[in-house]
């Protein structure tokens, strides 16, 4: 290489070292209100650690937020002291956890020192001053006790592992708030105004009319009080849906200065990319999602990106890519995030499970790429020898896999060597009160319900042309043949009722993704509103159903959800041509 090339022309040299003071902006501005969220409550986290120090969850929990802080804050300038002293106080941690030292009396007084001066610290770089002298002597000498620490009395007894940490993240969710615009609070009272008119016009009559004297004009004032009750219900409904929501792009838009941060310290160069931002999602879901999204880029951008040079040796674009995706379809919110990077390293991964003890020798064979990849989700699995700033101690990926199981939701990991990684986050949006539109029917003695949004079509049994292939039922609809069968017989792979029956049952045309299929029922029984409730956690889920419902007679309506019945009816067609 010549000295023409191994040179730079001090033009080169003055566009290499051009400081983007809007992007450093952005990267304070994001560390700022991510550090406030942490120190708030750190202090009272640390006196909950004193109450029970073999808690390793809630050890667990002060570590990620002491990591989360000294990761955020190494883009911002001058943050360095407020990084060393957030560094030690990790390294302790990690030490607790990794040779099970008792958290004494002398650990939790120096926890709680550490948290009011990385207070002092943020609110200094905040206020864009310089820190005091009594102040940097305070955090030098902060520093130095964690240097020279020492345990003196053994190790403490590892307790079963509990599910205190999301304990206290379901306590902190009911304590939060949501925030009203005057707009949504108008629509709230206005919404009030009207029930308070119904209760009366429903007072006045029952006074003034007489049922059995004007049958009539009774009939025709309780038709109007009960159209007026839906459309109320209605409002009210969509109003409190409404409050709980908000867009995407409200929690996540803090991720692409993220992006750049790591990539900033990586000295790598990424290039980001948002969809679905305009998904309105639960708020709660939404701010767990986004803490998933922090942890994915991290990741990323340290274990999959390559650094420039590597990357044009493999004859790949200089810059990174990376991807994020939402959307929500039928209830399950669906979370993309992607990269271009290396890939997972299957072998790395094996080689650190087999060393930690999370699998042997002889069960690999039996286990599925997926199931491999899945390692890098355990607290403190990591395959970088090397600690830095971003990564390293196996922190933050279990995060994820907490908030998935949290909503028992699923992930699912894609990678390709050289090509880069997918991960795929299935998360069941929250539903504290669903309220469905149903068609109501009956089937051997039960009462099912199908979601209005999906019901194509309803008919009598005796008008369809109907013939029977492989055990199975089918009937002509819109040019397509379409399988017509009852629950049980889609169930059982297999026809059980009688030609007759059939052509005295009704079938309601059901559309699920891009098929439809004809449930066989025996009495279609008209359309209500139903408040859908799940199975709870006794039952679990149940094939081809969404919950249950309780009716005005106190009957149980079981509600179809039309992707899972599908799903049961693939199975059997599966079966039938193994």
């Amino acid at each position: 290489m010549s000295d023409e090339q191994n040179n730079n022309s001090p033009s080169q040299l003055d566009d290499m070292f051009v400081i983007d003071f809007e992007q450093v902006e952005q990267v304070s501005r994001a560390f700022f209100d991510e550090s406030k969220e942490i120190l708030d409550n750190l202090e009272e986290q640390i006196l909950k650690l004193e109450e029970d120090p073999n808690d390793i969850d809630h050890i667990n929990l002060i570590f990620r937020k002491v990591h989360t802080l000294k990761g955020s804050v190494g883009a911002v300038p001058g943050g360095q002291l407020l990084g060393s002293l957030s560094h030690e106080f990790e390294a302790l941690l990690n030490r607790i956890k990794q040779e099970n030292h008792v958290i004494t009396r002398e650990c939790i007084d120096l926890f709680l020192e550490s948290a009011r001066l990385l207070k002092v610290l943020a609110e200094a770089l905040r206020e864009k001053r310089e820190v005091y002298p009594e102040e940097l002597s305070e955090a030098i000498e902060v520093i130095t006790r964690y240097g020279s620490f020492q345990f003196s009395n053994g190790t403490m007894n590892k307790p079963a592992r509990k599910a205190s940490l999301k304990k206290v993240a379901a306590v902190s969710d009911d304590d939060q708030g949501v925030w009203l615009s005057n707009k949504q609070l108008n629509e709230l009272l206005k919404i009030s105004g009207e029930l308070l008119v119904l209760k009366n016009f429903y007072t006045i009559m029952n006074q003034t009319v007489n049922f059995r004297v004007q049958p009539e004009l009774f009939e025709r004032r309780q038709s109007d009080f009960n159209h007026n009750l839906r459309k109320i219900c209605d409002q009210f409904q969509s109003q409190i849906q409404s409050v709980r929501k908000e867009k995407a792009e409200e929690s996540f838009q803090g991720i692409p200065v993220l992006v750049r941060q790591a990539a900033t310290e990586l000295n790598k160069t990424v290039q980001f990319e948002m969809h679905g931002m305009d998904l309105l999602i639960d708020k709660s879901l939404a701010k767990e999602l986004s803490d998933c999204v922090v942890h994915l880029v991290r990741n990323s951008i340290d274990h999959g990106i390559e650094d420039q040079f590597e990357r044009t040796v493999q004859g790949k674009p200089s810059i990174g890519q990376l991807s994020l995706e939402i959307a929500d379809k039928n209830g399950v919110i669906h979370l993309i995030f992607k990269d271009d990077g290396a890939g997972l390293n299957k072998e790395r991964i094996l080689a650190r499970a087999i060393s930690t003890g999370l699998t042997t020798e002889e069960e690999i064979p039996q286990l599925q790429d997926e199931q491999i990849y899945r390692f890098i989700f355990q607290p403190g699995f990591s395959t970088k020898d090397k600690i830095t700033t971003i990564s390293g101690r196996g922190v933050g990926m279990d995060v994820v896999l907490n908030t998935v199981d949290k909503y028992d939701g699923q992930i699912h990991i894609k990678t390709v060597p050289g090509q880069g990684t997918t991960f795929h986050l299935e998360v069941p949006a929250p539903q504290h009160i669903m309220v469905e539109a149903a068609l109501l029917a009956t089937w051997n003695g039960l009462q099912v319900a199908v979601p209005i949004t999906s019901v194509s079509h309803i008919t009598s049994c005796s008008e369809l042309q109907v013939t029977t292939v492989n055990h199975l039922r089918y009937c002509q609809f819109s040019g397509l043949t379409v399988p017509l069968l009852n629950y049980q017989e889609m169930l059982q792979s297999s026809v059980s009722e009688s030609a007759d029956k059939v052509k005295n049952s009704s079938a309601i045309f059901i559309k699920a993704k891009d098929a439809v299929i004809a449930l066989l029922v025996d009495k279609i029984e008209g359309q209500t509103d139903l408040v859908v409730k799940n199975f709870g956690k006794i039952l679990g889920g149940q094939k081809g159903f969404k919950g249950v419902s309780i009716l005005a007679d106190e009957n149980v309506a079981y509600i179809i959800d039309p992707e899972s019945l599908l799903g049961v009816l693939a199975s059997t067609q599966m079966r039938e041509a193994a």
